[in-house]
């Protein structure tokens, strides 16, 4: 370009700032910085100086946003919605739709528009964000309407210790040495387990629910059926949430049986409280009344148990979404048929890690220990007994579907005890396949 035509041209642009002023930005243009600024509600306010835009594709998209982050969840999905007759596969746009159907309450909807892309296998990032979505849903449909939760599962596995015995039948208690029968020494068996649970939930004011369940599992051994374990629980209750307290109180009553025949009926009264102090952050406390009753020969065991447990939970995030748990309990367990050799004081603590390194996979380990302390010298060895019992848990959760998933569990336990006839070890390993229905 010569000298001659540039001079045109520079005088050509000077008259035209001069005739006309500096050329406007586009509508869409100011939306855009504004959102990107965080300026929803300058957006939206700037928005209504162009009406004439409304159902221009662009236009609409960045105006639905600030529409829907300025508190106006109505006109920001009208107008994501004739975005999307537009341009159907854009996922950030179905993004922002659903959101805006669940500010507005629209669940079904909302749920349509989060499965929609989660279906597309988008970014972990978007996945987490999809599900927390549709948590919050299904958690605000339970609040308004009766719900049911159900679980199954079987499996089997390998114990090394199925009676709790002694490792060496030659003991020396404070009567002298003595040899334990067979049923006493530790015996090895595999095992096989069911368990099945359900729940009904019925609110009855915002916030307020009853709710009733049922509890079953049976173990039972390839050899050592003796040893054969099955309980049945039921329980009922009532229940009051809001945004970052639930309070609990749970009746029980069940029983256990060995190898066919009822051995402890239990009959309890629970009251929990849990309290969400931070978004990472949840303290929890219960207190428990229960009555054991047991039958035969075993009635001399019959007590009141009284407790209390005080724990937290804590969510540390980061890529494999860490998760800790401790907790710390005391208990009394009262002799009902003046046997204060076999009442007892209960001290106890757990500390747990669950990690979750990507969706469908969770793998969680724990440490627990409880001291036993009885109140008198035993009756018949005039020993007073104390036991430590000290336990390691570990294993993977592995979902194959959304109700469907692989457990592998192993526990490593040990009991010391002041008088050897309860002093044991005993490991286990077990596979279960579960289904949910929540």
């Amino acid at each position: 370009m010569t000298t001659a035509l540039r001079c045109v041209s520079c005088l050509a642009a000077v008259c035209t700032v001069l005739l006309c002023g500096p050329v406007a930005a586009a509508p869409v243009d100011e939306l855009k910085l504004l959102l990107a600024r965080g300026q929803a509600k300058e957006a939206y306010a700037r928005a209504a100086r162009y009406p004439d835009q409304l159902g221009e594709p662009l236009f609409d998209y960045y105006f639905g946003m600030a529409a829907i982050d300025a508190g106006h969840p109505a006109e920001g999905t009208l107008a994501l919605e004739r975005y999307v007759i537009t341009y159907p596969s854009d996922l950030t746009a179905r993004l922002e739709l659903a959101r805006g159907y669940f500010l507005m309450g629209d669940d079904r909807r909302a749920t349509e528009e989060f499965t929609r892309v989660r279906r597309t296998n988008p970014p972990s990032a978007v996945r987490t964000n999809i599900d927390t979505y549709l948590a919050a849903i299904d958690a605000r449909s339970k609040r308004y309407r009766p719900s049911l939760s159900l679980f199954a599962e079987f499996g089997t596995g390998y114990d090394s210790n199925v009676n709790g015995g002694v490792s060496n039948a030659n003991i020396t208690l404070p009567i002298g040495q003595v040899i334990v029968q067979d049923a006493g020494v530790k015996t090895d068996n595999g095992f096989y387990v069911g368990a099945a649970a359900f729940q009904v939930n019925i609110p009855f004011a915002p916030g307020w629910s009853v709710f009733a369940g049922a509890a079953g599992d049976t173990k039972n051994h390839f050899t050592q059926d003796r040893f054969d374990l099955r309980s049945l629980t039921a329980s009922a209750g009532l229940a009051r949430t809001d945004d970052t307290t639930l309070v609990r109180v749970t009746g029980a009553t069940g029983s256990l049986w060995l190898d066919d025949d009822r051995y402890r009926d239990v009959g309890s009264l629970t009251g929990e409280y849990y309290r969400q102090i931070r978004k990472d952050l949840v303290v929890s406390t219960s207190a428990q009344w229960a009555q054991l009753a047991y039958t035969g020969g075993n009635e001399a065991r019959d007590a009141d148990l009284f407790g209390v447990t005080a724990g937290l939970r804590s969510l540390r995030g980061g890529n494999w979404k860490w998760t800790n748990i401790a907790s710390l309990g005391v208990a009394q367990e009262h002799n009902r048929r003046d046997r204060r050799d076999l009442g007892r004081d209960i001290y106890s603590g757990r500390l747990g890690l669950t990690a979750t390194p990507h969706d469908g996979l969770s793998l969680y380990a724990t440490a627990s220990a409880q001291g036993s302390y009885y109140r008198e010298a035993d009756a018949f060895l005039g020993q007073r007994r104390r036991d430590w019992f000290f336990a390691l848990e570990a294993g993977t959760v592995r979902a194959l579907t959304r109700s469907w998933s692989f457990r592998v569990e192993v526990i490593a336990s040990r009991n010391r005890s002041s008088i050897d006839l309860y002093d044991f070890n005993r490991n286990a390993a077990n596979l279960k396949l579960r289904y949910e229905l929540q």
